[in-house]
């Protein structure tokens, strides 16, 4: 289990690190708001479309493949801006990793379900939230320093040569793919009809406002830091508080849903981040943006562990691959549409509408979230 999660931790860690590397390479190369809005949003285009159906694949042919192509995939995006360096590459770089990574994660989060024994599946997908937000601070902050010190291009080389790793490991360590979901019975399948269970519903909303948020902190903070002149290494460091609150509530959070509930845990994390977000706007020295990001990860650093954990036990038999595609077709939705509105107000009225935005959608997700 130790490996999976490595090999999480890489993948993830090029995914968000690309985020900073692509939104801070299209601002110097003259790119706006809106532009940088319509890269965020390429990220998700693509698995929208196909969300569902690389669920189903997983299912039916196991988890090796598409965590081989996510990975490969990945590598191969991270290199086209090192080669072109244009909008055009940044824009091919967007599209290809979303669609590279949705395999992957969709396949990681599956062998995490399947591996060992059931009693185990809560402690597995803590210790895979764990990695991501290893992840989540690794990333950014390593793309925050590389841009400053290497230059963007160089960064993209570094983030794509980190892939070989687990490329490698994933095509030569056969026995730790050789792990099959369980078959469903069920011939005829619908994500509409995973769409009519009530709490599974509320689920895939819920986190994909909670995904949502984290989105648009990953894209725009780094426009607004760089607005009030914060360097791309002061950037880096201010991310990387994200990335390390939310790798400390992950630890803590098995205990704490032991305790009090999970609905509670989830409503009482978006009111949190949404108060962090309220207040970002009228921030402006680097220390307060470090401590502001902190309680932002710790509100938000709830939302994906226990979207994976929930979501794969409300599955039916054999189609915890699709539930995973569904979910993240949905949180993909809201990965294109919020960005590109986001993206036109910060156009018109500056970044500042963003923070208030995802403040507004978080305090939504504190009410939905009770209802589970």
């Amino acid at each position: 289990m130790y490996l999976i999660v490595l090999l999480g931790i890489v993948v993830h860690a090029c995914y968000l690190g690309s985020k900073v590397a692509v939104s801070l390479f299209a601002i110097e190369l003259g790119a706006g708001p809106f532009l940088v809005g319509t890269l965020a949003a390429l990220y998700a285009l693509l698995p929208t479309l196909i969300g569902v159906h690389a669920g189903r694949m997983t299912d039916v042919f196991g988890v090796r493949y598409p965590l081989l192509f996510g990975t490969l995939g990945t590598g191969f995006a991270l290199l086209l801006p090192f080669l072109w360096r244009n909008l055009y590459a940044l824009y091919a770089c967007a599209a290809l990793m979303g669609t590279a990574f949705l395999f992957f994660n969709i396949a990681i989060q599956t062998l995490t379900g399947a591996y060992g024994k059931p009693e185990d599946r809560t402690r597995h997908f803590s210790m895979l939230s764990v990695g991501y937000s290893i992840s989540a601070f690794v990333g950014p902050m390593f793309a925050g320093f590389s841009i400053e010190y290497a230059g963007h291009p160089v960064t993209f080389l570094f983030f794509s040569l980190a892939t070989l790793f687990p490329a490698c490991v994933i095509g030569l360590h056969r026995r730790l793919t050789a792990v099959a979901p369980a078959q469903s019975g069920d011939q005829k399948r619908s994500a509409l009809d995973l769409l009519r269970n009530p709490p599974l519903r509320r689920l895939v909303v819920v986190s994909a406002l909670m995904v949502a948020g984290v989105e648009l902190y990953v894209f725009y903070l780094p426009i607004y830091a760089h607005s009030i002149g914060v360097s791309a290494s002061g950037i880096g460091l201010i991310m990387g508080a994200y990335g390390t609150a939310a790798f400390i509530v992950r630890f803590v959070l098995p205990t704490l849903v032991r305790r009090v509930p999970g609905s509670r845990v989830l409503a009482v994390s978006a009111l949190v981040a949404a108060a962090g977000f309220a207040v970002f706007p009228a921030a402006r020295e680097v220390h307060l943006l470090i401590l502001l990001s902190f309680i932002i990860g710790l509100g938000l650093g709830c939302g994906q562990p226990l979207s994976m954990m929930l979501s794969y036990e409300s599955s039916p038999a054999g189609r915890a691959g699709e539930v995973t595609g569904l979910r993240l077709m949905i949180n993909n939705i809201s990965r294109v549409i919020v960005p590109l509105i986001s993206g036109a107000l910060g156009s018109a009225f500056g970044v500042w509408p963003v923070f208030l935005i995802n403040a507004v959608s978080l305090t939504s997700v504190f009410h939905f979230a009770r209802k589970r």
